[in-house]
This record gives structure tokens, sequence and C-alpha cells, in this order.
């Protein structure tokens, strides 16, 4: 097998993309039946699963989401780059594991397309011993562990996972050469940050509390944020200064107060995210068009769960196009 390099990688990359399923053909899953959904799936051949119906939604995300990570895995010449995007779905995983085994379930799903396989996953969870772990992972869930001995709070695991998770992903990215890593992770926290400030504001939190749900301080300070938590929403406008995204923050942030629905503000955290790879996608010495595959596989299955539930659950189809994000091509 010849050595990963970025013209071979990004050669091969190019190829699957004539794979990826595009705007038009996510546009006609939208607005057609759930036939007609499907029977665009089954042309596209998408999760090679030729005889495939709509319950079969979730194997055929999974065949794709395996697959992408396989390739990823096999092409990256910057593994230090591409393992931290794979990582987010070995989090995921932990977090149902987890969760799962506070309920008592047995047979919980797992996602594919991480670094971890499901029994790797599931005996660190049953042992509760994470040393295979990068260091920050594996201290948060330390920390989790304990916490959960005391109180079985399941709100904790989300927000402990994904914190050691982007704490590994800000202190590795910043060593990185390529900028625009420290950029995206960075980013994310921001807008997670200030996402939970509208939730816990909505639920009526108390600000004490929103210390204990914020993840790593990027340009967005918990400290700016616990003290414009009883303010009005404009005063937020000094805290997102120092954001890498201050200008999709201040954004979404306006059209969120617009709209009263801050679903505005995670999609404009998802197209911005999704931004910082596309325009870069066709340069072909860099990591950029391998981390943009990935991506694109992740928003495209995003895309058709969405839909295909809306179909098969007779919804109205007004939320597919509430809840639709922007594609890779």
């Amino acid at each position: 097998m010849p050595q990963p390099s970025y013209p071979y990688a990004c050669a091969r990359i190019s190829a699957l993309e004539n794979g990826l399923l595009n705007s038009q053909t996510i546009r006609r899953m939208a607005e057609g039946t759930l036939e007609d959904a499907m029977r665009a799936l089954l042309d596209a051949r998408y999760g090679s699963l030729p005889d495939a119906t709509s319950e079969d939604c979730e194997r055929m995300i999974e065949n794709v989401r395996r697959q992408t990570a396989q390739t990823v895995l096999e092409l990256s010449p910057d593994p230090a780059v591409t393992d931290l995007f794979l990582l987010e779905t070995d989090a995921l995983n932990l977090k149902i594991l987890i969760k799962a085994r506070l309920l008592g379930s047995s047979e919980p799903p797992f996602v594919e397309g991480g670094l971890f396989s499901r029994e790797r996953l599931s005996a660190m969870t049953e042992a509760q011993e994470y040393g295979e772990l990068p260091p920050a992972m594996a201290e948060a869930l330390g920390e989790l562990e304990k916490k959960l001995k005391i109180q079985a709070e399941p709100q904790l695991i989300s927000v402990m996972v994904d914190y050691g998770y982007l704490k590994h992903c800000l202190t590795v990215s910043s060593g990185l050469k390529d900028a625009f890593v420290r950029q995206y992770f960075a980013a994310l926290c921001d807008f997670d940050n200030v996402i939970t400030f509208f939730r816990m504001r909505a639920m009526g939190a108390q600000k004490e509390d929103l210390k204990e749900m914020l993840l790593p301080s990027a340009g967005v300070t918990a400290q700016a944020l616990i003290d414009a938590y009883e303010l009005s929403a404009e005063t937020l406008n000094k805290a997102l200064s120092g954001s890498v995204a201050k200008g999709a923050l201040q954004e979404g942030l306006n059209r969120m107060l617009a709209s009263g629905n801050i679903s505005t503000l995670e999609k404009a955290r998802d197209d911005y995210l999704l931004s910082l790879v596309k325009s870069h996608r066709h340069e072909v010495m860099t990591i950029f068009p391998i981390v943009g595959y990935l991506l694109a596989r992740d928003r495209e299955a995003k895309a058709v769960r969405l839909i295909l539930t809306i179909k098969r659950n007779c919804l109205d189809d007004g939320v597919i196009a509430e809840r639709l994000r922007e594609l890779y091509g």
C-alpha cells in the first residue's frame, strides 16, 4: 500500500467526493415523498445496501461512517490533525455507554467512525478506567466517575466528556502548524458556551450553575459569560470580541434574538465551522481536502437522518428547512 502523502491522499479524496450527495439531491429528497428520498439514496448507492428500505436508515449511515473513517485513517499524512476530528465520535460513544451503564441498558447503540472499537470503549466504561484515552479526556472522565458515585446525574456525563475532548483538542491544536485546527476548536468552544449560556437562562437556572456547564474557554471566557448572565443579551457583545469567530457569533446572536430560537445560533455554528474547511477544499497539498471529506460525510449523514425521520413519521416538511445545514458540495 502506498505511504500516505498529500498528492496520493488528495487524489483519492477527489475521486471519493464524486460519491457525496450534492445539494440538488438533498433538496429533491427534502421536497419529495419518503419513496422519492429512498430512491435517491439507492440510485446513489448510499450505504452499500441495494435492497434497503427506510427502516435501514441507520445501517446505511453507519456503513458510510465506518468506511469514511477507515479511508481517513488509511490516507491521512497527518493523523495528529485528523485524529482530533475522528475522536469526536469516540466522545459521543463514551456518553452513550456511560449513560447506558447508569440506566442498566445492556445493548446501547454505537456510532461508527471513531478511533476506538465498541469493545475497547465498552471495556473502559465498564472498568471505569480511561488510561487509553488522551490525558485530558482520561482526567475528565476520572473526575466524572467520582461525581457519579455521589450523584447519578446524566447531564454531567455530556458536559464532562465534551470538556475533556475539547480540552485535548485545544491543547494539541495549539502546537500544530495548521492554524485552522486551533481556530476550528476554539470557535466550537465559543459557540457552544454561548449556546449553553442562553439555554440555561431559558431554563431559569441560577448564575452559579453556569460555570459547571461550560466547556473550556477559548476567546469567550467563562467569567465574561457569568458576568453577563443576569444582564440583557446585548451585553454579550464585549464578551464575543475576543473570539476567533466573533463575526459569525455576532451574526448568529442577532438572528437568534430576532427569531427567539436558539437553534438559529446552532445553525450559525455549524455553517461557520464547515466554512473554515470548505473554502480550502481544493488546496491539494494540505490536510484540508481530507478533513473536508470527513466533515462532508458527517454533514451528509445528519441530512439523510433528518429527512428520512421526518418523512417516516409524517411530520411537517418545514422542520427540514429549519434544521437542514449547509452542505459541503
